[in-house]
This record gives C-alpha cells, sequence and structure tokens, in this order.
C-alpha cells in the first residue's frame, strides 16, 4: 500500500511540474529599432535616439541632412530589421537611403504620403549584442527652407518588436524548425516534412500533461478500488 500511495505522489508532481515549467520558445534574439540623428555606436549618448520615448528633431544641414536607423539588440542575433519612418515636415523629403555593411534590403517612400519610408532589411550574418547602426537616409531639404527649421523624426514599430528567424523554411541555405531555430536539414525534414510527426507544434506539451494527468487518476482510482476490496 506504501508503494502505491507513493506512486501517486510521484505522478501528481510529474503532472505539477509539466504545468509549472513549460517548454520555451528558442527565438532569434530581441531588441528594439530606434532612429537617431548621429551616427549610431556603442558609447553613443541615447539622447540622440527615439529610444526611451525620446523626441528627436533632424537639424537642417543642407544636402548633408541625414536620419541614421539603429537597432539595440539586449539577447541573442536580430537579421531582420522592418520599420516605418515618419518625417514630421513636409520641407524634409526622403532622398536615399545607404544599407550598413552586411544589410540588404529596400526602403521604399509611400505611395500616398512622401513623409513616410518603410524600411526593410536583412542581414544574413545577424547582428549581436548592443547597439548597431543599420542605415543612414539622406533627406532632401526644400529650396527656401530656414537654416534653423528642425524636422521631428518618428519611428513606427510593433510594440517590443523582436525580429524572429523564419519557421519551417529553408533561406539562404539554412534550415529552420517550427521555433525559427537553425538545425540541420535531417532535423528540418523531420520536424518541418513529416505531418504525423508528434514533436510537430505546440501540441506535445498538451498531450503529455493530458497523457500525465490521466494515468496518475488511473492509478489513484486503481489504489482506491484495491483499498475498498481489503476492508
Amino acid at each position: 500500500m506504501k508503494g502505491r500511495k507513493r506512486n501517486i505522489v510521484l505522478s501528481f508532481l510529474l503532472v505539477l511540474g509539466l504545468i509549472v515549467c513549460p517548454n520555451m520558445a528558442n527565438a532569434a534574439g530581441k531588441g528594439v529599432a530606434f532612429g537617431s540623428d548621429v551616427t549610431v555606436s556603442d558609447s553613443m549618448d541615447l539622447s540622440h535616439t527615439t529610444l526611451n520615448d525620446n523626441e528627436i528633431k533632424i537639424a537642417n544641414n543642407g544636402t548633408s541632412t541625414r536620419v541614421y536607423l539603429g537597432v539595440q539588440v539586449t539577447e541573442g542575433t536580430i537579421a531582420e530589421y522592418n520599420v516605418t519612418l515618419k518625417l514630421g515636415n513636409s520641407n524634409f523629403t526622403f532622398e536615399r537611403g545607404t544599407r550598413s555593411n552586411g544589410w540588404e534590403g529596400t526602403f521604399t517612400p509611400d505611395e500616398n504620403d512622401p513623409s513616410i519610408i518603410h524600411v526593410s532589411l536583412k542581414n544574413k550574418e545577424g547582428v549581436g549584442v548592443g547597439l548597431h547602426q543599420v542605415a543612414s537616409i539622406r533627406l532632401n531639404v526644400k529650396e527656401g527652407t530656414a537654416s534653423t527649421e528642425t524636422c521631428n523624426l518618428f519611428l513606427e514599430v510593433p510594440e517590443n518588436e523582436t525580429p524572429q528567424n523564419p519557421t519551417c523554411e529553408i533561406v539562404d541555405g539554412k534550415y529552420y524548425d517550427d521555433n525559427g531555430v537553425e538545425v540541420t536539414k535531417e532535423e528540418y525534414e523531420a520536424i518541418c516534412l513529416n505531418p504525423e510527426n508528434p514533436q510537430t507544434g505546440s501540441f506535445l506539451p498538451y498531450a503529455v500533461i493530458l497523457g500525465g494527468v490521466v494515468v496518475a487518476i488511473g492509478i489513484y482510482m486503481f489504489t482506491k478500488k484495491n483499498k475498498i476490496y481489503h476492508i
């Protein structure tokens, strides 16, 4: 009887452990995109960036008027950068964008609003923890604009945006599983190309928990039945 009671306790502890310690998805990295009125570097003053809800005003420097785009990586590696840049002065408009080393992608002025620029960039190697410049954007300043006139800079990104690796895709010869983690070709095929694989998707943790509950209840009912029988 003592052995059966011990089995019941261990079974419930197993189920409890599965509930309070769920599997963690391994994302590509965590970071925040920002704009700046100066070149981005690890030693820069963050007051020159849009981080921490800072307000940035771009000075009128004629043909040298520029905006700098960066990312603050706080965990892992980031390989994608997608933001919408909004200029708060109609006398300042987009001229051209220059990607930083390792970055590829496009700068696309909005079709309906010339003050909006859509930026979509990728980095094959990715960038790690720290401050990184992603691109610089040169602005046109309308002729006749006062030299003291400035342009407010707004950067729109989803809240707590975390660029992610693709899931169950092959990109540039690299294989990614259902959590966006780079894996081998064999692992990719086993996880993503086998619809009957019981470890694919988020169903597994719930199946394990449900199975543990069923086992625990079964042991309990079996023990209770035997106890009644022996009375």
